[in-house]
């Protein structure tokens, strides 16, 4: 006699009625529901077969409950032959993906009930395995009618294997990440001398570091009803300390971004991160800082003090510095410097050789090559600049527009190109050397050419001026003969003529470019050669003139060439080169403050500015 159950555990119930019958029974499942409980806050529900629905939902399968149990309506009868198929479930370790495996036996064929009888087989291995009948996958269902019609139609297959039911994956914790994309400027990151940490500036808005946010994992749930909690990880936070407005942020959805706001140097103190424009240290050298190489365009400042006369500030070597403000408390060796502004407070070395915009250094011995120089000390050095200001000179080799020197001593060799002046004292043994071209025959055949261009210049505007007048009276005739489509042989003509006339007015003015362009760089070429034309003016306001001070003005021929012999008598001259009657000749005027006013307020400034 058939008996219907209500009950947790359908095996166990079976188990009990078999003791208490002498048939051989088993049972069948006709309903089942879900026994949903809850402890904060305290709740219980029991969801019936048609809302299962709801447990899709993955938030609501994993946390509306702490538990969940299956509860089965079954009823047990007598056992029935062995089915003619087979069933197996296969998942993963997490029992989060449940598969079926359905196998037909030997002797399988279809029959009526086969679909009812497979589902019965399924629920009844869920109910063993202790697996929830819920969140079966929508496919599944659409898979065993196919399979089972198949049969039905006499071409089945004998296996079926699909996806079953699905429960909710974890998803692990990600810890915060930290993500450097610049190192820091210390010590440690000193490598190859050429290479080193002073030879990566970073650029303004260039990407430093990055802070990711960690992301919440979520908690899983398994098909026993299980909650798969989530792995412990460990958080780091957020290391980046700003120290000022140096760095800029970027927040983003998943992470904050650090960048830089100006060219310069990552540095870290106690206070947080910051760029740097100013690098200050003790000494340059192969085995101190390596070279130090940044934009020569860019604010960087770069100090170094080091006050051991026995020991170079900048070392002698292979290691080249380049900096926009460099400022050395000490010497510098046999090395290479690029800057815009220096500052030598110690002496250069004879074999050093300097490159800079503007620079004051106290003794200077090698080679620079500047905008503007001052120098208190020249002793067998050599300098090329646009503006020269020497306090004290001797043996020294100086290459400049404008000189202004206090004290010239001994063995210097000169070449100003446009004012040199000397205030206090010539010593012995010193050579001006001033280049006089005569470019008098180049200039007057410039002169001419230029004429005969302008002559040209004015042809062809009046010709293009007179088609042009032309092309415009006919303008409208020239559009109404072009839209005949059979015109006249006179309009045919005129058509031709017409656009000839086009052609010939797009060549002048090509030819009128080209013209105006050849007159600009013939004007160029004689006020260039005019202004080289101008001559040198050498102003002495000094009495303590010595012996075998020789004033050279150069020309392209020795015959022509003048030398003098400066004396006492010179105090306060102004001596230059002059024309008489078409002859150049060395003339002079009275020493005229105003003319060398600004050189000498400069040089006052300097001085006072650089009191080494």
């Amino acid at each position: 006699m058939n008996k219907i159950l209500e009950t947790l555990d359908p095996f166990e119930s079976l188990k009990f009625e078999q003791e208490n019958s002498q048939e051989a029974l088993d049972f069948s499942i006709i309903d089942f529901k879900l026994i949903c409980s809850n402890k904060k806050p305290a709740k219980r529900k029991i969801y019936e077969k048609k809302d299962f629905d709801l447990f899709y939902s993955d938030e609501f399968f994993v946390k509306n409950y702490d538990t969940m149990i299956q509860q089965f309506i079954i009823e047990i009868h007598p056992k029935k032959p062995q089915n003619n198929f087979a069933v197996l479930l296969k998942s993963d370790a997490a029992l989060t993906h449940l598969k079926v495996h359905v196998k037909c036996r030997e002797n399988f064929s279809y029959y009526a009930d086969l679909k009812k009888d497979i589902l019965q087989t399924i629920y009844k291995t869920m109910a063993k395995q202790k697996i929830l009948i819920i969140r079966f996958e929508k496919k599944f269902f659409k898979m065993l009618d196919d399979f089972i019609k198949n049969h039905e139609n006499g071409n089945g297959v004998e296996e079926l294997e699909c996806f079953l039911a699905k429960g909710v994956d974890k998803i692990d914790n990600q810890s915060d990440k930290i993500v450097y994309h610049q190192e820091i400027n210390d010590d440690s990151s000193l490598q190859n001398y050429d290479d080193g940490k002073f030879c990566k500036p970073i650029k303004k808005d260039e990407l430093l570091f990055e802070y990711i946010f960690r992301i919440n994992g979520k908690e899983g749930r398994n098909l026993r009803g299980a909650i798969i909690n989530l792995n412990p990880v460990k958080f780091h936070g957020n290391p980046f300390n700003i120290k000022d407005e140096s760095i800029y942020i970027q927040e983003l959805e998943d992470r904050i971004r650090y960048f830089s706001n100006y060219y310069g140097f990552l540095n870290k103190d106690r206070i947080g991160y910051s760029i740097t424009n100013d690098i200050k240290t003790r000494q340059v050298g192969l085995k101190t800082t390596g070279s130090i190489k940044t934009d020569t365009q860019e604010d960087i400042k770069l100090e170094i003090c080091n006050h051991d006369l026995n020991d170079d500030a900048i070392k002698s070597g292979i290691v080249n510095v380049k900096a926009s403000n460099i400022k050395v408390n000490g010497n510098v060796g046999a090395t290479e410097i690029h800057t815009k502004n220096l500052t030598v407070k110690g002496l250069t070395h004879k074999k050093s050789l300097i490159y800079a915009q503007n620079s004051s250094i106290f003794i200077h011995k090698g080679y620079i090559k500047a905008e503007n120089v001052y120098v208190k000390n020249l002793e067998n050095g050599t300098v090329e600049a646009k503006n020269v200001y020497i306090e004290n000179c001797i043996g020294g080799t100086i290459k400049a527009e404008n000189i202004y020197i206090c004290n010239l001593l001994t063995d210097n060799t000169l070449y100003p190109d446009k004012k040199l002046v000397i205030s206090d004292c010539i010593k012995t043994k010193n050579t001006i050397i001033c280049n006089l071209k005569n470019n008098d025959l180049e200039c007057e055949n410039l002169k001419n050419l230029s004429i005969k261009v302008q002559n040209i210049l004015a042809t062809i505007t009046a010709r293009t001026k007179n088609l042009y007048n032309h092309l415009i009276n006919n303008q409208a005739r020239a559009i109404q003969a072009k839209k005949e489509q059979d015109p006249l042989p006179v309009q045919a003509e005129f058509i031709r003529a017409y656009d000839s006339k086009i052609n010939d007015y797009n060549y002048l003015t090509s030819l009128y470019a080209k013209f105006i362009k050849l007159k600009f760089q013939i004007d160029t070429k004689i006020n260039s050669l005019e202004q080289m034309q101008q001559t040198t003016n050498i102003y002495i306001n000094t009495q303590e003139i010595g012996n075998d001070n020789l004033l050279l003005f150069e020309t392209e021929t020795k015959k022509e060439e003048i030398r003098y012999t400066l004396s006492s008598n010179d105090f306060q001259k102004n001596l230059y080169i002059g024309k008489i009657e078409d002859k150049q000749e060395l003339r002079s005027s009275h020493y005229n403050e105003i003319e060398i006013e600004d050189l000498k307020s400069n040089y006052e400034e300097l001085k006072k500015v650089n009191s080494f």
